[in-house]
Formats: C-alpha cells, sequence, structure tokens
C-alpha cells in the first residue's frame, strides 16, 4: 500500500512526523477498509476518574510528550497506536487485568476513525486514530477493579 502526504497529514502529529521522515512506516496488513469491530480497552479509572475521555486514546507516543517517564520505543509502529483486543480474556492476560486505576472498556471502532492492524494470533488490534478523533462516546466501562471504586 502507498500512502501521500494528504493521508500522512490525518494523523496526530507526532505519528505524522515518524511517518514522514521514515522513522516508522504502516505494516502491509494495514486495513484502511472494514467493518465496525467490538473491541476493548484498558482505560484510566478511579475514585476521581469514572468516565471515559479522549485521553483514554492516546497512543504511547503521544502520552510520552505529557509524562516523559511513559515507556516508548519510537521505531516500533505499535507506540503510535491505540491498543485494543478483540478478545476481553486475551486483554486480561497481556494488559494483566485486573490493574489498579484501570477499567477495561468496551467500545465500536470504525474505519472514519483509523486504520487498523490485527494480530490474529493475540487478538490485538494497533488502532491508528486519525487526529482530532475523539471516540470515547462509542466506549463504555464493562469491568473495573473494585479497589478503583
Amino acid at each position: 500500500m502507498s500512502f501521500d502526504m494528504e493521508y500522512y497529514n490525518r494523523f496526530p502529529t507526532v505519528l505524522k512526523n515518524a511517518l514522514i521522515n521514515g522513522t516508522v512506516k504502516f505494516p502491509d496488513s494495514l486495513q484502511c477498509e472494514y467493518e465496525d469491530l467490538v473491541v476493548y480497552r484498558g482505560v484510566s479509572y478511579s475514585k476521581n476518574k469514572t468516565t471515559i475521555d479522549k485521553s483514554d486514546f492516546f497512543s504511547n507516543m503521544e502520552r510520552n510528550l505529557i509524562n516523559p517517564m511513559v515507556p516508548v520505543d519510537s521505531k516500533n509502529m505499535s507506540s503510535y497506536s491505540c491498543s485494543c483486543y478483540l478478545n476481553i480474556d486475551e486483554m486480561r492476560v497481556c494488559a494483566k487485568f485486573p490493574r489498579k486505576n484501570k477499567a477495561i472498556a468496551k467500545g465500536i471502532i470504525q474505519k472514519e476513525y483509523g486504520p487498523i492492524d490485527i494480530n490474529n494470533a493475540t487478538s490485538h488490534v494497533d488502532w491508528y486514530l486519525f487526529d482530532e478523533i475523539d471516540p470515547s462516546e462509542k466506549f463504555e466501562v464493562v469491568e473495573k477493579w473494585e479497589k478503583n471504586g
């Protein structure tokens, strides 16, 4: 698949710049056209934060810009994605749930929000959200750790 500058400009600056300067490239398995999918995602959740918002969908690279303590590998394309899972059990194992200050949200992802890359072996989805997209209203908390409120 070949992408042009117009397509790159649809993404957050940190991903757009990494694509332009060749630090990363989209995988050949990237899907730009797909049916709506039900996925699970870890979101921040505590007694003080009980709603899902746009920050729950930042990539690790975007989170690192806000908090440099967030570990990232700038050469790993997955660092620029919003991680989701098709299977809640796989998500629990891979994301080590239950976790303090985290909950599991269930929601719908759509091609209008950005392309995806699915690992069928783990049900993991790298979701490359377009800039200014806020999918939070499409998600709801379905599982939380009781100690989180």
